[in-house]
């Protein structure tokens, strides 16, 4: 088949290899290029969130159906990926694909699992049919919902866990911070619309294990930095691409569908991020929180 990738950073072209690797015909093409001139069986969108709407506003619907591999909300609306590409192109065939996957450990051929997220079930065996290969396994699930919103979310958590770690606080203090986490990611996501079970599988607690405990995770680069005392601003910089918890964190915090839960983690990296609240005061509001039946 012949399919198009949308974004030529390092993912893209992992993704590109691996199609090639599995007899695919891909064909990339970066944002500034022109609109593709031949007809494509699929479209992979491999570029930062944040970019993602004013990019497909150049390009015209490709009348195929498009994968999101990317992970983040909009920041200034909040949306999911498969959301703007609705929105954009009025395409409804769409889903998105997830899970604890490094590029480059996928462009090296190492073992890993991702999951496939489509609402019609057809679309979702088309997806894991393009992927699947000998060492990469794939999932599907009709929870697209979920699926994006694990994401998305847990890049705010590997933040924490960078600070976590940058602040020296301990493997207990890790693990239970992740566990915790977990728990916000499925109270947030079910009231989004997901399904619990969704977060507890690869987009969920298996991204956030890998990105919340990894240096090779840049969300989890920047909390490390942050927490040993390197500016915001400076860490930012420091990377080549965006750091997709860091919008996200913005829209979980902004996000009216959200305000009513509870989601301690997150309002603290909220705070850290945009409000510079110093981070051992965010430490001690955590643990002085009230206790309670564990949820």
């Amino acid at each position: 088949m012949k399919i198009g990738i949308l974004g030529q950073g390092k993912w893209g072209k992992t993704i590109k290899k691996l199609l090639a690797e599995n007899g695919h015909e891909p064909f990339g093409f970066h944002h500034t290029d022109h609109p593709w001139e031949q007809q494509l069986d699929c479209l992979c969108i491999a570029i930062p969130v944040q970019h993602i709407r004013q990019t497909l506003l150049r390009f015209p619907n490709p009348e195929c159906p498009v994968i999101s591999l990317s992970k983040g909300l909009e920041i200034t609306t909040g949306k999911r990926v498969t959301e703007i590409i609705k929105d954009v192109w009025k395409n409804e065939n769409v889903g998105a694909l997830s899970g604890p996957t490094f590029s480059e450990e996928i462009s090296a051929g190492l073992p890993a699992a991702a999951v496939v997220a489509s609402e019609k079930e057809a679309l979702g065996i088309f997806f894991q049919n393009i992927f699947h290969s000998r060492t990469f396994r794939v999932y599907r699930t009709t929870d697209l919902v979920g699926v994006e919103l694990g994401g998305a979310l847990k890049n705010v958590y590997a933040i924490a866990g960078g600070l976590c770690y940058g602040l020296a606080l301990g493997d207990n203090a890790h693990a239970s911070l992740l566990t915790r986490s977990l728990a916000e990611m499925t109270r947030l996501g079910v009231t989004a619309g997901g399904k619990a079970e969704t977060f507890f599988g690869l987009s969920g607690v298996g991204d956030l294990l890998l990105t919340a405990s990894s240096m090779k995770s840049r969300n989890f680069r920047l909390g490390m930095r942050i927490a040993s005392g390197i500016p915001l601003t400076k860490a930012l910089s420091m990377e080549s691409t965006v750091i997709e918890g860091y919008p996200t964190a913005f829209s979980v915090y902004k996000s009216a569908l959200f305000s009513k839960q509870k989601k301690p983690v997150a309002d603290e990296v909220y705070k850290i991020l945009y409000e510079g609240k110093n981070i051992q005061a965010s430490v001690m509001d955590l643990l002085r929180r009230q206790v309670g039946e564990e949820d």
